[in-house]
C-alpha cells in the first residue's frame, strides 16, 4: 500500500486534534477550512485516508470521523486552572486556601499558556443577558486593569462582605461603574475597585 502524504498526515493530524478539543470529529468544511482548500478536496483526503484504513467515515452522516490508526492520535497541549471557591476577604486570590480543584484546560481554548488563569463559579443571574447562567464557571486571565466595557471579576473595597462580583466594566474619571448584564438589575458605583481578572471563557455543563 502505497505510503501516506504529508498532506494526509496532517489531514489525519487535524482530525486527532479537533476529535481531542471538541469531543467530536471536524465536519468536511471544518476541514476545508482548516487547511484553505474545496470541499471536494477535502472529500479526497478523507478517501484516501480512509483507504489506507486511517480513518473510517459513515456515508451521509456529519460528523462521523472516526481514527482508527493510534498513531495519529495528538494530545492537545492543556494548562490546569485552579477553580477558586470561597473567597476570604483579604486574602490573595490565587492563595492556596482558595482553590477548590483544578480544571484541565486545553490551551487553544485560552490565550495561551505564558498568562495565569483562575476559574470561579458563576453565582446569581446579574449576567445572563451576556449568556452567563447561574452555575456556568467563568475562566479569568489574571490582571489588575481592563479595558471599557470588559467583564471582569473585581472586589469593591465599600463592600461589607469583601466578595468579588462577575460585571462589565466602565471606569469614568472618579468612579468605576460595574455594570450588570440584566436589565432588572442595577451598576454597582464604587471609587475603590480592584480588577482581579478579565473573563476568557465559559464552561457549562447540561448534566
Amino acid at each position: 500500500m502505497k505510503g501516506i502524504t504529508d498532506r494526509q498526515k496532517e489531514v489525519a493530524e487535524y482530525i486527532s486534534l479537533f476529535i481531542t478539543e471538541n469531543g467530536y470529529a471536524p465536519s468536511v468544511r471544518d476541514i476545508a477550512d482548516h487547511f484553505g482548500f474545496s470541499v471536494k478536496a477535502a472529500h479526497d483526503h478523507l478517501r484516501a485516508l480512509e483507504k489506507k484504513e486511517i480513518i473510517r467515515t459513515a456515508r451521509g452522516i456529519s460528523r462521523s470521523i472516526e481514527l482508527l490508526d493510534e498513531s495519529y492520535s495528538q494530545k492537545s497541549e492543556t494548562i490546569q486552572v485552579p477553580l477558586l471557591g470561597t473567597i476570604a476577604a483579604g486574602k490573595p486570590i490565587l492563595s492556596e486556601e482558595n482553590i477548590e480543584t483544578n480544571l484541565t484546560i486545553p490551551v487553544t481554548m485560552l490565550a495561551g499558556a505564558r498568562n495565569t488563569y483562575f476559574a470561579l463559579r458563576v453565582r446569581g443571574e446579574s449576567m445572563i443577558e451576556a449568556g452567563i447562567n447561574d452555575g456556568d464557571i467563568a475562566v479569568l486571565k489574571s490582571c489588575k486593569t481592563a479595558e471599557r466595557g470588559e467583564i471582569v471579576a473585581a472586589s469593591v473595597e465599600d463592600d461589607d462582605m469583601g466578595g468579588i462580583t462577575l460585571k462589565k466594566f466602565y471606569p469614568s474619571s472618579d468612579h468605576v461603574e460595574l455594570r450588570p448584564a440584566n436589565s432588572t438589575m442595577g451598576p454597582i458605583i464604587t471609587r475603590a475597585c480592584h480588577i482581579h481578572g478579565i473573563l476568557q471563557l465559559i464552561i457549562r455543563s447540561y448534566l
